[in-house]
């Protein structure tokens, strides 16, 4: 999921819909890749700024929708490299929330990841997040990830809640106006709950395949962008929240044995 410039995600989300209204969640079908996350946006403010405000909003919705991974302890954020970025770009990567009253430094992970504090000085000094990087240098992901999940497995309620962390920050820079006629159109305010509404989950390393795994089926999702992304059906409710997704990683699958002819 990556968050775009203002208005972005609705209008892609309407064209999504338009073009797949009708259509079934068994047949993994077309969507906007990463459309509902980017640190920079290039609407009202400075392409550098991203408001604390708005990103704040999807710690709020981490709390509210917290249900869908009670096992998870934490929303984080994750910088991602952009097209044409060396990986090693995130060594000099750093973050800040700035305001005219407010300086704070948050702390980025080795992977590009960082939790958002909460401030209550940011919010009422409508601060920003501020990085020290180029517009479209980096994207960004939110990370749910439940304690007892296995490695190499994603639990689908996690998504689901990435979703609502990631929709919350993208309604708070959707014009009014723009968020009524996608909720018309997916005929509900839930968006993550929507069919017609798809999304992709970043994933490093690339996959080579993801699998939903309910019961003794095995549903072989989407992969996107070289194995960077993959769909998964966050809002077909025959699937549980604690639904696993197998995931294959290319550098294991390229190492694995050959089967015996």
């Amino acid at each position: 999921m990556h968050l775009p410039s203002l208005p972005i995600l609705a209008i892609l989300a309407l064209g999504h819909i338009a073009a797949h209204a009708g259509t079934q969640a068994d047949a993994a079908p077309e969507a906007p890749a990463d459309t509902s996350q980017s640190v920079h946006v290039s609407s009202i403010r400075n392409p550098e700024l991203k408001s604390y405000r708005v990103m704040a909003a999807g710690l709020d919705a981490f709390d509210d929708h917290h249900a869908l991974a009670p096992r998870a302890r934490e929303v984080r954020f994750q910088l991602i490299p952009g097209p044409g970025v060396a990986a090693d770009a995130l060594r000099d990567a750093t973050l800040r929330i700035v305001g005219n009253e407010t300086g704070i430094s948050v702390p980025l992970s080795a992977d590009g990841s960082f939790v958002l504090p909460r401030s209550a000085q940011g919010d009422s000094d409508d601060a920003d997040l501020v990085t020290n990087q180029k517009k479209d240098r980096f994207r960004w992901q939110a990370i749910v990830r439940s304690d007892d999940v296995p490695p190499g497995m994603r639990r689908l309620g996690d998504l689901r809640l990435q979703c609502q962390v990631g929709i919350a920050i993208a309604k708070k820079e959707t014009p009014f106006l723009l968020r009524t006629l996608v909720a018309t159109k997916l005929r509900t305010t839930d968006w993550c709950s929507a069919i017609e509404l798809k999304m992709s989950t970043y994933s490093d390393p690339a996959i080579a395949s993801a699998t939903l795994l309910d019961g003794e089926r095995r549903v072989a999702l989407q992969e996107k962008n070289g194995g960077t992304s993959f769909l998964a059906p966050l809002g077909d409710t025959r699937y549980a929240d604690d639904t696993l997704i197998e995931l294959v990683y290319k550098q294991d699958a390229a190492s694995a044995p050959s089967a015996a002819p």
